[in-house]
């Protein structure tokens, strides 16, 4: 058994930041030093960028198309130049077990490129999963919609997807933290995902999770949820799995429909098994679906900065809105107004129930987290006009 797990092959997880956003976000990752086991690829239409920061491992895209200036904030350029480039970008993610894409959406380059590299990962056999960033309000109508455009493009590549929205960390902060250090925070939320699943395939625990029980989970389709908790001691262990569930900019997503959920827990010391127990049965009184499959990993590490750690990863979510009642089903009732217009296919007004159904499925096709922040600001906007 020793000599099996001294011989066993290493995972190599492969972090592509697509565009300036996810160019920074590696570049970051690249200043933690995760280790060997990482390998972090910038891809970037913009050859300034790209020469700007320290990842050893660069993808120049399009450079016939775009000359290294840039998708000019459109997505169908972005495609292009990942077309144009795909050899390269199948050769950067060669010999790679997991590939991590991270990008923020609602501009050129990282809308437009990352389904085509999460494509490139699907057929290439490599289990495939995206973390991208939703715009910020202000930026506007349009930028929403490439990125809305972008989500739905990468929905079928990639076996799952996380969102993380800026205006929710706007929310989550205060009037006068810095734009910097705003950045940096969500940044902190990428970086401690992303370590936590280089630690779950990198050490081997005492009970592991590896590869394939990850292929598994996230073969399940729809929204995905993806967090990390901490505790500075095991008996807070509920308060570092309530963290992980609830994250502000990830998880507003719902776990009671997951199919499939991986539990990695890591510990400084040796976990009661009361705690080992209790975690998994606290998930799985969240569940509608008794036959979930649950994961559960243990690993040990005695220079971990907290006692407890608890690394959540969750799949194959159906969006909220679609788990009514045989009863509600019956009623052909729109739940559109005229600030989700937006993705309606015609601009007339719904009268048949055949496009009613076809709006109300465009819309649940919206992540949940969009979804939220749209209907917060319909409320926000209803009390200012009742004011």
């Amino acid at each position: 058994m020793e000599e099996l797990l001294q011989t066993r092959a290493e995972i190599l997880i492969t972090v592509v930041g697509i565009g300036g956003c996810g160019c920074n976000t590696v570049n970051m990752l690249h200043e933690s030093n995760l280790g060997h086991s990482v390998n972090l690829l910038a891809v970037n239409t913009d050859l300034a960028t790209l020469n700007f920061i320290d990842v050893e491992n660069k993808v120049l895209i399009g450079e016939n198309l775009t000359n290294g200036y840039g998708a000019g904030a459109d997505p169908a350029v972005g495609l292009k130049a990942a077309q144009e480039s795909e050899e390269a970008i199948e050769n950067a993610l060669q010999g790679s077990d997991v590939v991590v894409i991270t990008a923020g959406f609602g501009g050129g380059t990282g809308t437009g490129a990352s389904p085509l590299v999460a494509k490139v990962a699907r057929e290439l056999g490599i289990s495939c999963i995206a973390i991208v960033t939703l715009p910020f309000e202000s930026e506007g109508k349009m930028r929403m919609d490439y990125a809305l455009q972008g989500l739905g493009d990468i929905k079928e590549p990639a076996q799952a997807f996380i969102t993380l929205s800026n205006d929710l960390l706007l929310k989550g902060l205060c009037d006068s933290v810095g734009l910097f250090s705003a950045f940096k925070q969500s940044n902190d939320v990428l970086k401690n995902l992303v370590s936590a699943l280089v630690q779950m395939f990198t050490q081997t625990g005492f009970i592991n999770v590896d590869k394939n029980d990850f292929s598994r989970i996230l073969s399940y389709e729809g929204e995905s949820i993806l967090g990390v908790g901490k505790a500075e001691s095991e008996d807070q262990y509920l308060e570092a799995l309530e963290q992980a569930l609830n994250n502000p900019l990830v998880s507003i997503a719902n776990i009671d429909t997951a199919k499939g959920i991986i539990i990695q827990i890591v510990c400084r010391e040796e976990i009661q098994l009361s705690t080992y127990d209790g975690i998994p049965k606290q998930i799985r009184s969240k569940l509608a679906n008794e036959s979930a499959l649950i994961v559960v990993g243990v690993t040990l590490d005695p220079n971990l900065d907290s006692a407890l750690e608890i690394l959540l990863i969750a799949s194959g979510i159906s969006c909220a809105d679609k788990q009514v009642s045989n009863k509600e089903q019956t009623k052909k009732v729109s739940y559109l107004d005229d600030d989700l217009s937006f993705i309606r296919h015609e601009s007339s007004s719904i009268e048949s129930n055949e496009q009613v159904a076809s709006a109300e499925a465009d819309y649940t096709d919206i992540p949940a987290i969009t979804r939220k922040l749209l209907e917060a600001q319909r409320l926000n906007d209803l009390a200012q006009v009742k004011v």
